[in-house]
């Protein structure tokens, strides 16, 4: 309004010039129109550039201050990355000790006889070095939670900075959508339509920037299972959970295995996630994914998954009975403009992993999917990764289709296989659907086996590659789960 002011009293001023110049200075009528509205032109066009520019000096300062504060966040990764590195370090120096430890252990007493202090030396020597690594794991764990802690007060008040800074471009926009500017073309005044200022989305932003190298979080994700409404904790207290959860760290990856027919042998893990509450209660993934999902903090909680998956994965040989690990993705997350360039960078980096790194997703969330957004199959299948289809409810599929867009696993639950093929669409009896598949270059894994008399018929059926219950239960990814791994691949 007051541009609009400002705007007229000019008009008035520059007529008022004009007026003068042909009653008292004698010049002619189209002179001193031409004059008087080159003046309007000039006093305009100032005034608009201080104008914006006035307006603009906040959103200027509120970006610096954003910048500052993501340079104090990235100082305080590098650290806990350098922090994690050591505890690292210091659990390979834990399992050399305790080996070494077991070995003198092993040579007798007999051995030992000529010097009969030495027995208790070493033993002494064994207890300071075991009590010396148990203090410096002590203070490195301290330091990596108080650096934790520090970082989230950080995203806290960065969150806080853009919401503002968010609050603030709306409403210059909204502004500057009512207020008149003068087109240097004609010299009339014409409304400005400028481009629409969107929300900043403030939800994932504190996972984006991450070092996924090292990062020591946790994860895992995803067995969709739908519960009802009544069964769930009250949405409200579900996403402080979930919040507080991503916040502290306390998102965990589970494995579960994928064994082979008829021989059980562990072939894949399917990576699973489960979020522990301030008081160390598991929360399943039927209680935070709905929240999950509606405040759109899929793409974080996936960010954590595939760090991890990925750490797993450089951990073990070459030769690893492990093939490969499972990662569930949500649809959204491949779908999220900012979380998705972030992804195709990190495994571009990771290019290596293509073979065992497997991206799994439900058949509910594909089906809805466009012919354009079906495109970020091919993005990352021209890196060389796979995905497998998961939660397949409908078996009218089009299975060229899926191997086209680098799909190479099926995943049909053991009920369905074994009872409800027809009911589900499906074209043939359940002994011809592992060779059918294989004829498009997709093999067939049975999940959710639970029951020893299925394994049988699945045996008959020909399927090779099951996981269910029967086969083990998904169990936490701990260092001493990775060093069972590595032991079992050297034996």
């Amino acid at each position: 309004m007051l541009d609009v002011i400002v705007l007229i009293a000019m008009a008035v001023t520059a007529a008022a010039f004009a007026a003068g110049l042909v009653a008292h200075s004698g010049v002619a009528l189209i002179p001193g129109v031409v004059a008087g509205a080159a003046l309007y032109l000039v006093m305009a066009a100032s005034y608009l550039m201080i104008s914006r520019q006035t307006k603009a000096t906040p959103v200027t300062t509120r970006l610096q201050e954003l910048e500052e504060a993501l340079e104090i966040i990235d100082g305080d990764l590098q650290r806990i990355d350098r922090v994690e590195d050591d505890v690292a370090r210091l659990d390979l120096l834990t399992d050399r000790v305790e080996r070494l430890d077991q070995t003198v252990s092993s040579i007798g007493t007999g051995d030992l006889g000529s010097v009969p202090s030495r027995d208790g030396v070493l033993s002494e020597a064994f207890e300071q070095v075991h009590a010396r690594i148990e203090g410096l794991r002590a203070d490195l764990e301290g330091e990596a939670r108080n650096q934790r802690d520090k970082i989230a007060g950080d995203l806290r008040m960065l969150e806080g900075m853009i919401k503002e800074l968010s609050r603030e471009l709306a409403a210059t926009a909204k502004a500057e959508a009512a207020a008149p500017v003068v087109s240097s073309s004609s010299g009339f005044m014409s409304e400005a339509r400028p481009e629409p200022v969107q929300e900043i989305e403030t939800e994932t932003f504190a996972v984006y920037d991450v070092d996924v190298e090292d990062a020591e979080h946790a994860l895992m994700e995803e067995e969709i299972i739908v519960r009802q409404a009544e069964d769930r904790p009250p949405a409200g207290d579900m996403l402080n959970v979930l919040n507080d959860a991503i916040e502290g760290g306390r998102v965990d990856l589970y494995l579960q295995p994928i064994v082979t027919l008829p021989e059980r042998k562990l072939r894949y893990y399917e990576g699973l996630t489960r979020l522990r509450s301030a008081s160390d209660e598991i929360v399943m993934p039927r209680d935070y994914l709905p929240v999950a999902e509606r405040e759109r903090l899929m793409p974080i909680v996936d960010n954590v998954l595939l760090v991890k998956s990925v750490q797993l994965l450089r951990r073990l040989r070459s030769d690893s009975r492990v093939k490969g690990v499972f990662c569930n993705i949500a649809v959204q997350s491949l779908l999220d403009p900012d979380f998705f360039p972030e992804l195709v960078e990190f495994m571009e980096e990771n290019s290596g992993l293509s073979e065992s790194m497997i991206f799994e997703v439900n058949q509910p969330g594909i089906l809805a999917l466009t012919r354009g957004e079906l495109s970020c199959f091919d993005t990352l299948g021209a890196l060389g990764f796979g995905f497998s289809l998961d939660h397949v409810g409908d078996l009218d599929i089009d299975f060229a289709g899926l191997r086209d867009r680098s799909f190479r696993f099926v995943k049909i639950d053991a009920k369905t296989f074994l009872h409800d093929m027809k009911e589900k669409g499906a074209a043939l009896p359940a002994s011809d659907m592992k060779a059918y598949l294989e004829g498009f270059d997709l093999k067939l894994i049975v999940e959710k086996v639970e029951d020893e008399a299925d394994v049988g018929k699945l045996i008959d059926y020909g399927v090779e590659l099951a996981e269910g219950y029967l086969f083990g239960e998904p169990k936490a990814m701990t260092p001493q789960l990775v060093r069972e791994l590595e032991d079992a691949d050297a034996a």
